[in-house]
């Protein structure tokens, strides 16, 4: 059953190459599949759910992404996405409140979802591994018609809580400003946990526009970069040279995970 699994997840994926606007806020929960269930069977149920958020809500879909190398090679992540933070608030206004009736708006998106014919509860064929986060953007504001292409590789930056203010200056000042003038069809991106399991933790996000992009400048799993790029990549790492002080040396590590990006009608 798994290696089916597998297996299909890698055929759905091999269709799907556009970018998207990249979203200032996302949520990010890692899943297993149940058995019995399929991860297309997952994606067809998220794919029918974000179509219906664009087309009732504001601002709000879903995405799923499956590990193509790293860390969690072979594994799904899901979550919400909003175009804006002004968005995830609109929705849900508080962090975990319990209540009922808590967020209103997202209750009435939900049933004009349902009452739409879309019914899909996640619990059903999936299972969450842990809490979920909630990553902000760091310098959104400042980025230049922002895209998230078909893969994004991820990892987690263990900043200094002393240094977060004078790292985020560094990312709008330094950071994306090399990569809009020298890394064709690459960006980087900054994210940072505002709430859930990862509050306050810090993420990049490697955006290729392609897999092939991705392939052509890291041909192999854990072998580099390929040798036409070494000259662009010195300047890389110059770049997270000035970048190091602001990281804490005893938390640093080298696991990452590329994400390949599953079509949900975007």
């Amino acid at each position: 059953m798994k290696k089916l699994l597998l297996t299909s997840v890698v055929l759905l994926l091999a269709f799907y190459t556009q970018a998207q606007n990249l979203p200032e806020v996302f949520s990010a929960i890692n899943i297993t599949v149940k058995e019995g269930h399929s991860g297309p069977e997952v994606a067809n149920g998220l794919m029918a759910v974000n179509m219906a958020m664009q087309k009732h809500g504001r601002g709000i879909g879903v995405w799923m992404s499956y590990g193509d190398r790293g860390e969690r090679k072979q594994k799904l992540s899901w979550g919400f996405t909003f175009e804006l933070k002004e968005n995830r608030d609109y929705y849900f206004p508080s962090a975990d409140a319990e209540d009922e009736g808590a967020y209103p708006q997202f209750g009435a998106l939900q049933k004009a979802i349902s009452d739409s014919g879309v019914n899909w509860n996640s619990n059903d064929i999936t299972e969450a591994e842990g809490g979920y986060t909630d990553f902000v953007c760091v310098g959104f504001d400042h980025l230049i018609n922002p895209k998230i292409g078909a893969v994004a590789g991820v990892r987690t930056l263990p900043i200094k809580a002393e240094s977060a203010a004078a790292y985020e200056e560094f990312v709008v000042n330094e950071v994306y400003p090399f990569y809009n003038k020298n890394m064709e069809g690459v960006n980087y991106y900054i994210y940072k946990g505002d709430r859930g399991e990862g509050k306050g933790t810090y993420i990049g996000v490697w955006s290729f526009d392609s897999v092939d992009r991705r392939n052509s400048i890291f041909p192999k799993e854990g072998e580099g970069v390929a040798p036409e790029f070494t000259a662009i990549f010195e300047k890389v790492t110059a770049l997270n040279e000035m970048g190091a002080k602001f990281l804490d040396a005893d938390e640093a590590s080298d696991t990452y995970t590329d994400y390949i990006r599953i079509n949900l009608g975007n």
